[in-house]
């Protein structure tokens, strides 16, 4: 029983982790909206037959419970909360300055079709590399070493960035992390993947639709990140210790 799991668990990933660099292939390389789409739609509908092949839940099989909504504020505090102070710091350490600010039709112009599209890429990942490993693996692994496992894979499904230098990986391994710890108190996806929609949101509008330039600094905004990151992760988790009671959190489940 549990070596056909661990076949369908390796299996699922590998399929799920196709589609979603397929429709990252649409969208990076071939600038094609509807490819991308397509294929996120193929992500999730595969997602939930996997699910069911797994142990017959469905969606739910790799932490897309019910009741999201009451997840959805609380995802887009941390993740505009996480990027939007980083900014802030970066802007009065003037590592970044302001050169362009698009008016308010130009900026939700900009912004919905991003914000539309990322919703979609941001919760595919979390699926395959955080809520597929925890749901397979939480009563395999211990939790801190089953988190650094998921941050680790994070960072490796960025296959086209592993050669942008070690800050870059450094921010991604430790936003991984950032991204898991949710899931280890609530059970479920969502507040992770909020939280990493709202984020990339946020950094799109401020750093695509809204003007910067790197400023000759002593401390690149990578690495601010980093610092950030760091200062980010035990706050984060005393935040949802106390507002994710073991009680509850055993109930999510």
């Amino acid at each position: 029983m549990q070596r056909s799991l661990n076949s369908k668990a390796i299996l699922s990933f590998l399929l799920l982790f196709l589609l979603y660099h397929l429709a990252e292939y649409w969208i990076l390389f071939q600038n094609n909206a509807l490819g991308f789409l397509g294929c996120q739609f193929l992500f999730f509908i595969a997602a939930f037959f996997l699910g069911q092949w797994y142990n017959g839940k469905g969606l739910g099989s790799w932490g897309l419970l019910l009741n999201a909504r009451k997840y959805f504020f609380p995802g887009l505090a941390g993740g505009i909360s996480l990027y939007g102070i980083t900014f802030l710091i970066a802007l009065q350490l003037g590592i970044e300055k302001i050169t362009y600010v698009p008016d308010l039709t130009t900026m939700l112009k900009g912004s919905l079709p991003f914000a539309f599209g990322v919703f979609f890429s941001s919760f595919s990942e979390d699926v395959f590399t955080r809520g597929l490993i925890y749901m397979h693996l939480r009563d395999k692994i211990s939790p801190h070493l089953l988190m650094l496992f998921s941050a680790t894979v994070y960072l490796l499904n960025h296959i086209y960035r592993l050669n942008d230098g070690p800050d870059t990986l450094i921010y991604i391994f430790l936003l991984g992390i950032v991204l898991y710890i949710p899931l280890l108190f609530t059970k479920n996806l969502w507040l992770t993947g909020f939280i990493h929609w709202s984020g990339n949101t946020f950094f799109f509008v401020t750093h695509q639709l809204v003007k910067t330039e790197s400023e000759n600094a002593f401390l690149s905004g990578n690495y601010l990140f980093v610092i950030c990151l760091i200062i980010f992760i035990p706050i984060e988790w005393v935040l949802l210790k106390r507002f994710f009671p073991k009680r509850d959190r055993l109930s999510a489940e």
